[in-house]
């Protein structure tokens, strides 16, 4: 959070002057909503995060660099390769609700939110979407038998799309998007 020092006049009191810490006002997205939930994730300790793109690119927008950008406050990076539009955006708080509510029955890694290369328009780049490579430690394909219930589970949460096995592109993980 970033802070605006102001300077105020106590001359009443004999005092030159107070310094006062307040939040500044920020017309810019460096500052996000969501932050207290993105923390409670981290904190649950039930879900961990890539910190390099299933592509085996590491930049400043893997899912571990998104969700400490999120809970610091701050929009989270996108990538700025294949398709990725770089640049940066709030994680929805809603999408981070649905995250913390699938950590009190699951254990999962998450391996991308804003971040890495996906299908042109990806809501991943609106900071709307995660992806989930692991489930209970195994992955998340079809022959998992936690991956449809953690599907179900998404859509009782609110998320609006849901894609996993059987769909294209994502026989290996589970895409929720709010």
């Amino acid at each position: 959070m970033r802070i605006n020092t102001v300077l105020l006049s106590l001359t009443a009191l004999g005092a030159a002057s107070l310094t006062v810490l307040q939040p500044a006002q920020s017309a810019h997205a460096s500052e996000c909503a969501g932050s207290a939930t993105a923390l409670k994730i981290i904190n649950a300790g039930r879900t961990s995060f890539f910190t390099r793109h299933p592509s085996g690119v590491v930049d400043e927008a893997t899912a571990n660099k998104n969700i400490n950008q999120a809970a610091s406050g701050l929009a989270a990076k996108r990538s700025n390769y294949g398709t990725a539009p770089g640049g940066s955006v709030c994680l929805n708080t809603a999408m981070l609700n649905g995250l913390y509510n699938m950590t009190a029955a699951y254990t999962l890694s998450i391996s991308e939110i804003a971040g890495g290369s996906h299908t042109a328009g990806s809501r991943h780049y609106n900071g709307t979407a995660f992806d989930v490579a692991t489930i209970g430690g195994r992955t998340a394909d079809a022959s998992n038998p936690q991956t449809q219930a953690l599907m179900n589970s998404c859509r009782r949460a609110g998320a609006t799309q849901v894609l996993g096995p059987g769909d294209a592109g994502h026989d290996t993980h589970v895409h929720c998007a709010w």
